[in-house]
């Protein structure tokens, strides 16, 4: 059994979940508790939640108690908050989508979110990432995401992120709904379906734990899970808390939690019937020469040693790698992307128009506060606009949209799969959103400009031609939105 180490970024964010809204199928008893809990206040009582009893290591329920990294991160969260919570338990991850959709449970900590789920949930901001795998039987080639798939059948856990993704994206992809990832390991091995999809974390877990034999990691899945907390709308005025309270989460906290529930394990296969040959054919030679078999030994002793010294530099610098992509990848004062992430994103968009021909298209949003404006603190106008902004942008982009700080004064919005009309009527969505929002609307500068990317244009061009857009933008005025063609 062959496991490998998965990298932790790639672009773009979407995710799952199939979840049946019939509310009007809950018992009696479950609207009346539903009823209760929505006039909780949250000054004296703690704040019910619910999870995914079944996602070890990312949460789980182990003796009537919340384990797993949101465990972890929901301690935090309260510490640095002030907020208590109180876990509502369940007997699965539909029925906790049920209960927040009800309101009997007001958040659910560890969550993706998609256009299903925006219909009666707000989110936060995310503050874990994990890439989706895809797991076979060994002896399976390797799987270049779900287009390498084809006429295989996919398990997919109900009710999950990627059920919803899949069900969009790939709709010919055939389908075998499980009830969650352990079982669904223990059904491929049974040779119930072909491949799985699961989180990396919680399939190396389980593989692990249970010592499945005979599974291998072939692939990736997209999207990464981009996991955040998922508020009932009734609630929504804990969203700006709880985002306050995840952006002063310490980077080293994140990188701690991390390490303390990653377990990935390499696995190798050894020959034992080539290594009994090795052995037999050295101690003949050792018969007729010595000398040779001795430098041969001395030679392995010390071919040995270095690759233990080799293995031991690898594994720290692939920690240290590790921290400073979390340190170099986000803007301190929006959370977003910074521009060296955002560059890497544009580069994978790049390959992928050169494979499929999806065009892209790039939306720059500039912000200027005028010198002649007579504000006294403009530096701190502008940061306050900039993170403001961010956010409207966050809640009108799609999930496979990526929205980025690129500068001081600027934001940069990637549109894959997205014509140069569609990416205009988004610019206009948004510079109505912002000057509606801005309540320094007399002293900020709104400026947005489109453009598509065109055949065999680099990267560098398509920015110049953005940044062309942003200039001629400025010089119609605040609000105006340019696309350059």
């Amino acid at each position: 059994m062959i496991l490998f180490r998965c990298c932790r970024y790639v672009t773009v964010v979407m995710l799952l979940s199939v979840l049946m809204s019939g509310a009007s199928a809950q018992s009696t008893q479950v609207q009346e508790k539903a009823a209760q809990t929505a006039t909780l206040p949250y000054t004296d009582k703690p704040i019910p939640y619910c999870i995914d009893p079944s996602w070890a290591p990312y949460e789980a329920i182990r003796n009537n108690r919340h384990v797993g990294i949101s465990a972890d991160y929901m301690a935090l969260i309260s510490n640095l908050s002030g907020l208590t919570f109180e876990l509502v338990e369940t007997q699965s991850w539909r029925e906790s989508l049920a209960f927040v959709q009800q309101g009997i449970c007001h958040v659910i900590p560890m969550m993706n979110a998609s256009d299903f789920r925006r219909q009666f949930l707000d989110f936060t901001l995310p503050y874990f990432e994990s890439p989706n795998v895809l797991v076979a039987p060994e002896g399976t080639p390797i799987l270049q995401g779900y287009d390498g798939v084809g006429d295989r059948t996919v398990g997919i856990v109900d009710a999950y992120r990627q059920a919803e993704y899949v069900s969009r994206f790939y709709p010919d992809l055939r389908l075998a709904m499980i009830e969650s990832e352990k079982e669904g390991l223990f059904q491929l091995l049974r040779g119930e379906f072909d491949v799985m999809v699961g989180s990396l974390m919680s399939v190396n877990l389980h593989i692990n734990n249970e010592n499945l034999k005979g599974l291998a990691i072939v692939g990736y899945a997209e999207p990464y899970d981009s996991l955040a907390y998922g508020v009932n709308r009734s609630y929504s005025h804990l969203v700006p808390i709880l985002n306050k309270a995840i952006s002063r989460i310490p980077i080293e906290k994140h990188v701690d939690i991390y390490r303390k529930w990653n377990h990935v394990r390499v696995s190798h296969n050894s020959n034992y019937t080539t290594f009994a040959f090795v052995m037999v054919a050295a101690f003949v030679m050792v018969a007729f020469i010595i000398w040779r078999n001795r430098v041969v030994v001395r030679s392995n002793r010390i071919l040995h040693q270095k690759n233990v010294e080799i293995e031991s530099l690898q594994a720290a610098l692939a920690d240290r790698n590790y921290t400073l992509s979390m340190l170099s990848a986000y803007d301190d004062d929006t959370g977003l992307f910074n521009d060296n992430k955002m560059i890497q994103t544009i580069e994978n968009e790049l390959t992928r128009f050169q494979r499929f021909e999806h065009r892209p298209s790039l939306v720059i949003i500039a912000l200027d506060c005028p010198i002649n404006n007579g504000m006294v603190d403009s530096d701190n106008v502008l940061r306050e606009a900039m993170k403001l902004v961010s956010q409207l942008s966050l809640s009108v982009v799609r999930d496979v949209d990526t929205v980025s700080r690129f500068s001081h004064k600027e934001l940069l919005i990637l549109l894959p799969h997205t014509s140069l009309i569609e990416g205009k009527a988004l610019a206009d969505r948004l510079s109505t959103n912002i000057l509606e929002a801005l309540t320094h609307a007399d002293d900020i500068f709104v400026s947005l400009g489109v453009a598509e990317l065109k055949n065999d244009e680099g990267m560098m061009t398509w920015l110049e031609r953005s940044r062309k857009a942003i200039l001629n933008a400025k010089r119609m005025g605040s609000g105006t939105v340019v696309v350059e063609d």
